[in-house]
This record gives structure tokens, sequence and C-alpha cells, in this order.
């Protein structure tokens, strides 16, 4: 019963947090126009997650705000593995993404929150509603693992449609070194070599519907 309530308590206040209540960093548009911008939670936020046994000091979780225009009509993520070859291959059948010939409501926010024993979940939370992508499994048979590496966005990406945006990377490694990593490492995969696995997350804002 206590896991249940924990979950539940974790899932409301993921909820409140993409709903845009009490973050910092928060605002995406800029200037510039349209842009992708990390969202910092607050310390009372993080202290609320952490009774709700969501500890983001072992979980990894990247949240963002975005801002397109009345043109959006398609969100959609992309996961990649990276291979011996250091070239990174699509998950072809990771199917994440929401569109509609009416447009998109063009600001909203997008989280990824690692599961336990898998990969990420992801959602979206716009015009007042959640969508969620479950977390793929993990390939069967990886090594022992000893310590991983994640990163994520550190500043403002500016939207261009059509175009993809590194949201995270994430790494295992099979000793216990520590790397600080960045989702701009998803075009410097030598930085990789060596490590058991590597996978990277993406998203594509779009101005038309997906054939």
């Amino acid at each position: 019963m206590k896991r249940k309530i924990s979950v539940l308590l974790a899932a409301l206040l993921l909820g409140g947090i993409l709903g845009g209540c009490g973050a910092s960093g928060g605002t995406a548009r800029t200037a510039a126009g349209m842009q992708l911008t990390p969202v910092e939670l607050s310390e009372e936020q993080t202290e609320l997650l952490a009774l709700a046994n969501v500890d983001l000091n072992q979980t990894a979780f990247a949240l963002y705000a975005y801002q397109a225009d009345e043109n959006l009509h398609a969100i959609s993520f992309s996961r990649y593995i990276l291979n011996d070859a250091l070239e990174w291959e699509p998950v072809n059948e990771y199917q994440a993404r929401m569109f509609d010939e009416a447009p998109l409501s063009p600001s909203g926010r997008i989280s990824l929150t690692e599961e336990a024993g898998k990969s990420f979940t992801v959602n979206i939370r716009a015009d007042g509603a959640t969508y969620r992508y479950g977390a793929p499994d993990l390939p069967d048979g990886l090594p022992q693992i000893t310590a991983h590496g994640f990163g994520s966005q550190s500043g403002p990406a500016g939207i261009v449609y059509g175009e993809e945006i590194p949201l995270l990377v994430r790494t295992f490694r099979a000793d216990d070194s520590v790397y600080v990593y960045s989702a701009d490492n998803f075009y410097d995969t030598a930085r990789f070599e060596g490590d058991l696995f590597t996978e990277a997350y993406t998203v594509t804002f779009s101005d038309t519907v997906p054939e």
C-alpha cells in the first residue's frame, strides 16, 4: 500500500510540475522567438518528490518548457542507441508523438523520467492535458553496471520546425569513473567510447502532420 501511495503521489506532483507550479526558468519564449528551455525545480518541489521516494540524486530527470507558434502541428520524440561504431541507431519501434490537423497548443512542458530497470517515460503537458509515453525496456544481457552518466540541455535551444533537438543522453559504464555529460554530447559520440550502453532522446517540432 505504501508503494502504491508513493507512486500516486509522485504522479500528482509531476502533474503539478508539468503544469508550471512554482518552478524557475520555465518561460520558454525569449526575444529570439521559438525556444525549448530547461526548467529548474524549486527546493520545495524537490523535497516533495523526495517524500514520494523520487530521489533526483538517484533518478535521471529532465524538464523543459517549449514555446512554438500557431503553426505547430506535431511533436515527435525519437530514441537512439549507440552502436559499436559510435553511430546512433534509431529505435524504429519507439513511437512517441502527438499531432493534429488543427494547430496544437504552441506552449507546454516536456518531462523525461528514468524508470527503474527501464529507459525513460516521456510526458507532455499542454492545454491542461497530459500525454504519457511509457518507458521502453533496456536491452537484455547488459553487463554489470557500476556507474552511469546522464546529461540534458543546459540552456535554451532554438526551435526550428523539422529539426531534431537532443533532450538527453545516458550512458552506463563498467567502472566507477565520473563523467559530466550534456545533451550536446549527442554530436560528440567519441566521448562514449568504451561505455557499455548509451542511449539518447530527441524531440522534433513540426508545422506539418506526419504521413
